[in-house]
């Protein structure tokens, strides 16, 4: 007799047990679909990442060049655009443009011929080893041009080419830019 009541609690237990798993079983069944969706949507988010530096580059002495740090600097009449690397800097300076220049009419780009003038001009210098060396254009020293293609007040875009000369008296050496681009460079 014992044995048929001890048989009898196990099944009332297992019973009890099986009950207690099928409620597992049946919640999980409404709560898995749940956990799913929400897994996917958390797994779906994106990284954007803005680059809000300007872009300055050339192509100097036929070898490709790339600027960082690219800034424009303007007070009332003039602009002044500059980027560098650890050895190079290259600055462009002229006149302040008016701001109604429109990216999508090239009738309104304003385009300042370098060597002309002493508020036109484009400037280059490399540090080496062996010191540094400045080429600047200037009247009747060098020519180029750069050509403003959007200006808003907040940033400021075009394209640049230019011969400059040393400003060693002793060197003959000219430096050699072409393919130059500026593009949404930030106005300060």
């Amino acid at each position: 007799m014992n044995g048929i009541h001890f048989y009898d609690i196990f099944l009332h237990r297992l019973a009890k047990k099986t009950i207690f798993v099928a409620k597992i079983l049946f919640t999980m069944r409404k709560i898995v679909p749940i956990l799913i969706l929400m897994l996917a949507f958390c797994s779906c988010s994106q990284d954007i990442r803005f680059n809000n530096e300007g872009v300055f580059q050339g192509i100097i002495n036929n070898i490709f060049w790339v600027g960082g740090n690219a800034k424009a600097t303007k007070d009332n009449t003039k602009m002044s655009i500059q980027a560098l690397t650890l050895t190079e800097v290259v600055r462009l300076d002229f006149p302040l443009p008016p701001l109604n220049i429109n990216p999508l009419k090239k009738d309104t780009f304003i385009t300042y011929d370098l060597g002309t003038s002493t508020n036109r001009t484009a400037f280059y210098s490399i540090t080496t080893l062996d010191g540094t060396n400045e080429f600047k254009t200037a009247i009747g020293v060098g020519d180029g041009q750069i050509v403003v293609s959007q200006y808003d007040g907040l940033t400021i875009s075009g394209t640049f080419r230019f011969n400059a000369e040393s400003t060693d008296p002793e060197s003959d050496e000219t430096v050699n830019v072409q393919s130059g681009t500026f593009y949404k460079v930030p106005v300060y």
